[in-house]
Formats: structure tokens, C-alpha cells, sequence
């Protein structure tokens, strides 16, 4: 029973921070109300504040959320034996989600809460905190494969990780702002800047 009951919880809060996030889409983060939220999900409103207080709880949520779905997935990064092609796998898999984020309108809410963090001190921490584990995680990365002679050992490592971030974010915000830009060609340039940097024949990746 236990087991059931987390995973509604998980279901329940899913469907709120979606709902959350097309109200957020269409309205933008301070037009949109709790109200909105709650109608949006067909939920009640007992049931909506019974896991989040606030839309900053919910944007908060989401930003863990996120976090807390990569660890895995740049935990195997890092211990891969092929840090080169793990990096590479972790841009192709981002940039997918990319897609399915826009139809969302998840970028446009992610947009609207990089300018909201400036001013709303938990919501800084929590962005901070997210992108700080991403950093620390490619820097790692990077330096296997430096360490590997796969890619060139002059880089900055974190400077290099930072530059993949700044990508993927700067990409982020061009997709909101125009949703026609196609993300396949996007990835691919970033993968031949990737490619552009290395020590080895990329056919043996």
C-alpha cells in the first residue's frame, strides 16, 4: 500500500506542475493564478494546495524534479569507460527533451523563471543548486576524457562545461521565443564543436 500511495503522490504533483506550466505558458508566471492552476488540472483546490503552498513551490518542484531525474544519468556519465561518447549521449538526450519540453511550453516558463529567481531568493538557491550539480558533472566528465586523451588537454575543463550549459540555455531561450527553430540541426552543430576539440578519430566513437 505504501508503494501505491507514492506513486500517486508522484501522479498527483506531475499533474499539477503540468498543469501548472500550460497555465504559466499561455498567461506568463504572475498573470497566472492558483485558481487557474487548480482548474486547469480539474482539480480542487484542497487538492492542489495539499502539495504546493504557491507557484513558486511549483516551479521549485519542477527544477527539482529535473535534478533529481539526472543524478542517475550523470552519475553513469561520469563512471563511464567512454567519457567521450557519454558526453555525447548526454547532449543528444537534452536536447531531445527540448522537443517535447516546447510542446509544453516548458521553455517559455523556464525563461519566465530565470527572471524571477533574480528577485526571489529560494528560487535562486534552487536553480543554483541544479546548476551547479550539471557543471560539476560535465567538469568531470571533460577531464576523463581529457585524462583519456580523447579530447584536448589545453581546455579549461570547467570553462568548457560552462560553454556546453550556456548552449543548451541560450538554445533554450531562442525555442521559446521562436518555436519554429529545429533542434535536430542545433544538436548536431554542437556535437561537430564537441567533435572539433578531440584527440581521436571520431569513427572509434
Amino acid at each position: 500500500m505504501p508503494k501505491v500511495s507514492e506513486a500517486h503522490s508522484a501522479a498527483r504533483r506531475q499533474q499539477i506542475i503540468d498543469a501548472a506550466y500550460r497555465c504559466f505558458a499561455r498567461k506568463g508566471f504572475h498573470q497566472a493564478s492558483m485558481r487557474d492552476i487548480y482548474e486547469e488540472a480539474q482539480l480542487s483546490p484542497g487538492a492542489v494546495y495539499h502539495y504546493f503552498p504557491s507557484k513558486d513551490a511549483i516551479i521549485q518542484a519542477s527544477f527539482e524534479f529535473d535534478y533529481q531525474r539526472s543524478l542517475d544519468l550523470f552519475a553513469a556519465a561520469t563512471a563511464s569507460d567512454d567519457p567521450l561518447k557519454a558526453l555525447r549521449e548526454l547532449i543528444t538526450f537534452f536536447f531531445r527533451g527540448l522537443e517535447g519540453a516546447a510542446e509544453l511550453g516548458a521553455g517559455r516558463v523556464n525563461v519566465q523563471s530565470w527572471g524571477e529567481a533574480l528577485v526571489n531568493p529560494p528560487l535562486r538557491e534552487t536553480l543554483q543548486r541544479v546548476m551547479a550539480h550539471y557543471l560539476a558533472a560535465l567538469t568531470e566528465i571533460i577531464r576523463r576524457a581529457q585524462a583519456g586523451g580523447q579530447l584536448d588537454p589545453a581546455l579549461d575543463p570547467q570553462a568548457f562545461g560552462r560553454i556546453l550549459l550556456s548552449l543548451y540555455y541560450g538554445f533554450e531561450l531562442q525555442k521559446a521565443l521562436d518555436p519554429a527553430v529545429e533542434v535536430p540541426a542545433y544538436a548536431a552543430a554542437v556535437q561537430a564543436l564537441i567533435m572539433a576539440v578531440t584527440c581521436s578519430e571520431p569513427s572509434a566513437r
